[in-house]
């Protein structure tokens, strides 16, 4: 479903960056074919034959932490300590992509805001800031636009109500070393830098 929109945006647009968000290495390999240059796989690779197609591309490609699946990963997640575990996953993942001579700097780190993580995981993955990336030139995403945490901290039970709680913590997001914010509202935000 999403090669004809790859394919209209890389026409229409040849300058933008276009990343697929999937978990499956088969629509990962045939929207790099189509034109898009990123992979985001929020199961961290979960589907093996994901790490070759990063490898057989050469593609850039952001790796999440999520514990579960995106249909259970809420049913009480528990961590001992969060910010070491997603550290290590992280670290996991990476590491086998280096060793397939993925460079480091195509290798994006998304600690997964709200994927298989309370309220305080999130308060403190996002407090951690670059100290969850295994190498240092490795870029750090975060993505916490319009999430539930909003709705937990703030009382915004309606995503449309959750822009100042983004804006915010997009606000904070350099002094923590954040590469990258991935975002719903992006005029607010381009204002915001």
């Amino acid at each position: 479903r999403v090669i004809p929109v790859i394919k209209l945006l890389k026409e229409r647009r040849p300058e933008g960056l276009i990343s697929i968000d999937t978990r499956r290495a088969e629509v990962a390999r045939e929207a790099i074919k189509a034109g898009a240059e990123m992979i985001n796989d929020v199961s961290g690779f979960s589907d093996p034959e994901m790490i070759d197609v990063v490898i057989e591309t050469g593609c850039a490609v952001c790796i999440m932490h999520m514990q579960g699946l995106p249909e259970n990963m809420q049913n009480n997640p528990s961590y001992a300590d969060v910010v070491i575990e997603v550290r290590q996953r992280l670290e996991t993942t990476a590491g086998k992509l280096l060793d397939l001579g993925l460079n480091a700097e195509m290798i994006i780190t998304d600690p997964g805001i709200g994927f298989g993580k309370l309220l305080e995981h999130n308060l403190s993955l996002l407090s951690a800031g670059r100290k969850i990336v295994p190498k240092q030139n490795m870029p750090l995403m975060w993505g916490v636009s319009r999430k539930r945490m909003f709705a937990d901290l703030l009382g915004r039970t309606d995503t449309k109500d959750r822009l100042p709680g983004s804006l915010g913590i997009a606000s904070m997001a350099p002094s923590k070393g954040v590469d990258i914010i991935r975002v719903h509202d992006v005029r607010e935000h381009a204002d915001l830098y």
